[in-house]
């Protein structure tokens, strides 16, 4: 089977272009997917799209960004077994391509992936399934808190991430605080409390210590300010990316407060945020909302990395 696609392609730095390519032969225990809908991560995608991102040997231009994709297995090979053909599936990303680099290649119009690493989607309407990589992303975080049950945890920064390691989080039992400068991420998020940064400090706000704290702002100021809001022996989950990483020690030291680092899901969290958004537990649809055909690629690009008021940006490509 020769394969060709269409694809999104970082041809350099600051350069995006769409791009026919090549992709290799699938192998026995992979499966092809047509890509319905793929979502921009305006963190990873950014970086790469700026040059920043740290480098890795499969990062060179020209690359296909991307790790958010879902859509309709077409082909499978002799030795899958749990995936038929017409199957909807999440894609993490695909490293398919013979003629062009992959960081991570989920922006691309087919992918081939192991059949054991996509991710059936049961009831979730493809068109929010690429949100998925961001649930798990933000299911991962909230799990290295632990058993969150009965216990107070702020979350600050409601982006996509944000709002989502909350609502985990008010699926484990917590009370979540949610904390944002922005009236309108408030809005659409769900907490148990709320607090608009914009109008006091949240040292001001939240005289009652908290337990622990998810940061997804990825500001390194804030990490001394989360610990002057936590009790003794809290911890930190840094739920961002930081470049560089500098806060002052006072704080920390004086809470005793541990960071803890979350870099993306592993394995079992793609089928757990599956699992939770399709019972109800996680609402995907209000992050899934502004959807742009394939064909405005651009400026879906440029909406995702300089409009802070949309929160993500779907691709449709069928």
């Amino acid at each position: 089977m020769s394969l060709t696609a269409n694809a999104v392609i970082f041809a350099d730095a600051g350069r995006l272009e769409m791009r026919q390519v090549t992709l290799r032969e699938p192998g026995p225990d992979e499966v092809v997917v047509a890509t319905s809908y793929s979502s921009i991560s305006s963190g990873t995608e950014r970086l790469l799209f700026e040059g920043k991102l740290p480098g890795m040997p499969h990062l060179r231009y020209p690359l296909i960004p991307g790790y958010e994709a879902a859509g309709t297995v077409i082909a499978i090979g002799a030795d899958v077994k749990n995936v038929a053909v017409g199957d909807s599936v999440f894609v993490g990303g695909s490293m398919c391509y013979s003629d062009v680099a992959a960081a991570f290649g989920g922006q691309s119009s087919c992918l081939i992936k192991r059949a054991e690493q996509v991710v059936p989607l049961k009831s979730i309407p493809l068109s929010q399934a690429p949100l998925l990589a961001l649930a798990a992303t933000a299911l991962h975080g909230v799990l290295r808190l632990g058993d969150v049950a009965g216990q107070r945890v702020a979350v600050l920064g409601m982006g996509a991430l944000g709002q989502l390691a909350a609502q985990f989080l008010r699926a484990g039992g917590a009370h979540t605080i949610i904390v944002d400068r922005s009236a309108s991420r408030l809005d659409l998020s769900v907490g148990d409390e709320k607090i608009d940064v914009s109008e006091r400090t949240l040292e001001e706000a939240l005289p009652e210590p908290v337990d622990h704290v998810i940061e997804v702002t990825g500001k390194s100021e804030e990490l001394a300010r989360c610990a002057r809001v936590m009790k003794m022996g809290g911890k930190i989950v840094l739920l961002s990316y930081y470049d560089p990483l500098t806060t002052p020690f006072v704080d920390l030291f004086v809470k005793e407060a541990t960071l803890l680092v979350s870099r993306e899901w592993a394995p079992p969290d793609l089928p757990a945020a599956r699992d939770a958004a399709d019972s109800g537990a996680v609402n995907l649809e209000p992050l899934a909302r502004h959807i742009v055909p394939i064909a405005s690629y651009d400026q879906a690009y440029k909406t995702a990395f300089q409009d802070p008021s949309i929160l993500k940006v779907v691709l449709q490509w069928a």
